[in-house]
């Protein structure tokens, strides 16, 4: 499988800054208290009073995420209930002056962005929240999502394998569990490699219970995909592998 970049999206996609975990919660109600909403499909979209965009800058901003959550929805078979939330700032500082933390971070079905910033790996990382909006999940699984959605137009399996073959590559046990790599971009492709080989061969209902397992990661994987880190490995570059070859 190819992953694919619709052009309407193109328009909204530059680099974004991933944010961790264990900061304290954002809270709207003290910051966007009179800040334009503009409905979407699946989306609820706030902007600041200052915003340099007209509205129907953000019609086609609205238009394009709707465009993204139906490509997400049919590549991880997901369907949220409740309308998913992004509050549009002017600037990554603006974001972390209200947040606390720059602009490109997910809590449950919220997402805090700026003009301009990809929304494809956001908004893949919010549906998934959707399956358990309390569920830990893993950095590696969860950087993984939001890299495949963000480079969708690439095949992220050839990227992985051309970077695996000239570059020190990290063991699948190193990924898991230092959940980086020393090459940023390694990283990059590798999780989001992984997850599509999730996806890709043991399919969506099993890739969703890893979402919200509550057990750590080496157990996770092993009891829902049945093998050992080595078998799952090997099989993962077997399957990357393959699918390289289709450009």
């Amino acid at each position: 499988m190819v992953f694919r970049r619709s052009p309407a999206v193109l328009v909204v996609l530059v680099a974004l800054t991933s944010c961790g975990g264990g900061a304290k919660k954002a809270d709207p109600q003290q910051f966007a208290k009179d800040w334009s909403r503009y409905e979407a499909v699946n989306f609820t979209v706030y902007t600041p009073p200052d915003t340099p965009r007209p509205r129907r800058g953000i019609e086609v901003f609205g238009k394009a995420c709707d465009e993204t959550y139906d490509y997400v929805a049919r590549q991880l078979k997901l369907q949220v209930e409740d309308d998913i939330a992004i509050y549009l700032f002017t600037t990554t500082e603006d974001c972390e002056a209200a947040t606390g933390r720059p602009a490109g971070f997910v809590e449950g079905l919220k997402i805090y962005t700026r003009l301009g910033a990809p929304v494809g790996g956001v908004i893949a990382e919010a549906m998934c929240n959707s399956v358990d909006r309390e569920a830990k999940s893993f950095k590696l699984i969860r950087d993984g999502v939001r890299n495949l959605f963000d480079e969708r137009d690439q095949n992220v399996h050839y990227e992985a394998l051309a970077l695996r073959q000239t570059r020190e590559w990290p063991t699948l046990e190193d990924l898991l569990y230092r959940q980086s790599a020393s090459d940023p971009e390694v990283y990059k492709y590798a999780s989001a490699s992984y997850v599509a080989f999730l996806i890709q061969r043991y399919g969506t209902d099993q890739f969703n219970m890893l979402w919200r397992s509550v057990l750590d990661l080496r157990p996770s994987v092993e009891k829902i995909y049945g093998g050992t880190l080595p078998q799952m490995e090997e099989e993962w570059f077997r399957i990357q592998d393959k699918l390289a070859k289709r450009t």
